[in-house]
C-alpha cells in the first residue's frame, strides 16, 4: 500500500517533469496541460500544511521570545535543531518565523523540514509553500546525486502556544522564476495565523520578499503582506511581523541595473556603502510600510548585520560589456570585497518590547534580553545558514 507521502511524491515528480516542457510561463499559461491542472497546482501551493504538537508547552511563561531565521532550505537540519533547543537565549522562543525551509529536496536530503523541526522542538507548526522547484537547485546543488521527491519548498511559523486560523496569501510578483536558472513555479507569499496567550489573542505573520527585482517591487509585497492584516484582524488585536525582506538596497534583474551596482559597490567609500546596507530603510519601502501601517521596528531589531558575503566576482558580471568586466577584475582587491548586509526584520503593533532584565520567568530564572542578532552560529564546524537569526522578547501581560 502506497504512503500519502510518498503518493504526494510521485505525483510532484509527474508534475515536474510535465512542467519542464515549457520553456516560457507565457507557453505554459497557454497550454491545455495548464488548464487542466491548474486547480491541483493552486492547491499544492495555496493550502497551509498544519503539523499539530499535542505537547506544545511554551518555554517561558512571563513573557514571549520571538525569533526570525532564514534557515538556508534546513540543509544543516541537525545543527539547526541543535541550536533552536540548546541554546542560552534562542531555546526559549516560543515564536518562531522562519524561512527557507524544503520538503523533498536533495540538497536538504529530502526532509520535510517544517515537519521535522515541529517534532524535534516539540512546537505547533504551520507550513506555507512558495514554490514547486523544477531544479535540484543552483551552483553545486545542480549537481548533487539523488533527485528532488516532493521538490516543495516555503516558509513557516512554528509556536509552543495554541494556534488558530492559518492563512498563506499570494504576494505580487517582482521576478519571473519560471524561466530563471533556479526554475520554480510560484511565488513569495504571506503566511498568517493567530496564537492564544494568557486568553489574548495575538496576529502572527512571515514573509520572504524577492531578491531579484526592485526596492519598489518589495515595497509593493510588503504593502500587499500588511493591507491583508489590516483586513484579516481587529484594530486592536497585537501584532506580530516578520522575515527575511531582502532589503540589499539594490535593484536587480537587468544587465543595465547590474552596471550601476557595480557601479555603487566599487565606486563608493567603504563606510558610506556600509552605512547604506546597515541601514537600508532610507533605500527599501518594504521597512517604511511598518511605519506606515503602525508598526514599530525601533526596539524589535538591534540593527546589526544579519547576512554578509564576500564578492570576488560581482554578481551577474558575465552580462557586462568587455570593458567593464575588465575595470571589475581589476577593482576587485584578492581578498575581495566584504558586503554586510540587514536583511531581516521584525516588527509589532500594540505590543511592548522588553530590555534586558526588565523580566525574569520565575519557573526557568530566565531574564528578558533586548533585541538581538546572532552572528556565527556553527555546529560541528559548520555555519549553520547564510542569515542570523534575530530576537526581541515582548511582555505578554
Amino acid at each position: 500500500m502506497t504512503s500519502p507521502t510518498a503518493e504526494l511524491s510521485n505525483a510532484n515528480q509527474q508534475l515536474v517533469e510535465e512542467l519542464k516542457r515549457f520553456v516560457t510561463f507565457e507557453q505554459l499559461r497557454r497550454s491545455e496541460f495548464f488548464r487542466v491542472q491548474k486547480p491541483a497546482i493552486l492547491q499544492l501551493l495555496n493550502a497551509p500544511r498544519i503539523y499539530p504538537c499535542p505537547n506544545a508547552s511554551p518555554r517561558l511563561r512571563a513573557f514571549l521570545r520571538v525569533v526570525e531565521w532564514n534557515i538556508e532550505r534546513g540543509s544543516r537540519f541537525e545543527g539547526i535543531v541543535n541550536v533552536l533547543n540548546e541554546h542560552p537565549i534562542l531555546r526559549f522562543a516560543d515564536l518562531l518565523l522562519l524561512n527557507e525551509l524544503d520538503d523533498g529536496m536533495t540538497r536538504s536530503a529530502n526532509l520535510d523540514v517544517a515537519a521535522d523541526l515541529s517534532r524535534a522542538l516539540q512546537a505547533n507548526a504551520v507550513f506555507g509553500v512558495e514554490y514547486l522547484e523544477l531544479t535540484k537547485g543552483v551552483g553545486a546543488e545542480a549537481n548533487l546525486p539523488g533527485e528532488n521527491t516532493n521538490a516543495l519548498h516555503g516558509n513557516a511559523i512554528m509556536t509552543r502556544y495554541a494556534l488558530s486560523d492559518p492563512e498563506i496569501v499570494r504576494l505580487p510578483r517582482c521576478e519571473n522564476n519560471f524561466e530563471s536558472k533556479e526554475r520554480r513555479i510560484g511565488g513569495r507569499i504571506g503566511i498568517f495565523l493567530d496564537v492564544e496567550i494568557n486568553e489574548r489573542k495575538i496576529a502572527i505573520g512571515n514573509t520572504h520578499l524577492d531578491v531579484v527585482g526592485t526596492p519598489r517591487c518589495r515595497g509593493n509585497q510588503m504593502s500587499a503582506m500588511l493591507k491583508h492584516l489590516e483586513d484579516r484582524v481587529a484594530a486592536n488585536t497585537p501584532v506580530i511581523v516578520g522575515g527575511d525582506l531582502n532589503t540589499h538596497t539594490f535593484a536587480r534583474g537587468t544587465t543595465l541595473r547590474t552596471i550601476r551596482n557595480t557601479a555603487t559597490i566599487l565606486g563608493s567609500d567603504q563606510e558610506r556603502l556600509r552605512s547604506r546596507l546597515n541601514s537600508p530603510e532610507f533605500r527599501e519601502p518594504a521597512i517604511q510600510e511598518f511605519a506606515r501601517f503602525g508598526y514599530e521596528t525601533d526596539g524589535f531589531n538591534d540593527r546589526k548585520a544579519t547576512s554578509r558575503t564576500i564578492v570576488s566576482n560581482l554578481d551577474d558580471t558575465a552580462t557586462l560589456p568587455g570593458p567593464i568586466r575588465w575595470w571589475v577584475r581589476h577593482r576587485v582587491p584578492p581578498e575581495g570585497i566584504l558586503l554586510e548586509f540587514r536583511l531581516d526584520w521584525l516588527a509589532a503593533r500594540g505590543l511592548r518590547a522588553l530590555g534586558a532584565g526588565e523580566v525574569v520567568d520565575p519557573e526557568t530564572g530566565v531574564a528578558s534580553i533586548s533585541a538581538q542578532t546572532f552572528p556565527g552560529l556553527t555546529h560541528k564546524g559548520e555555519t549553520l545558514s547564510d542569515h542570523d537569526p534575530i530576537a526581541f522578547d515582548v511582555s505578554i501581560e
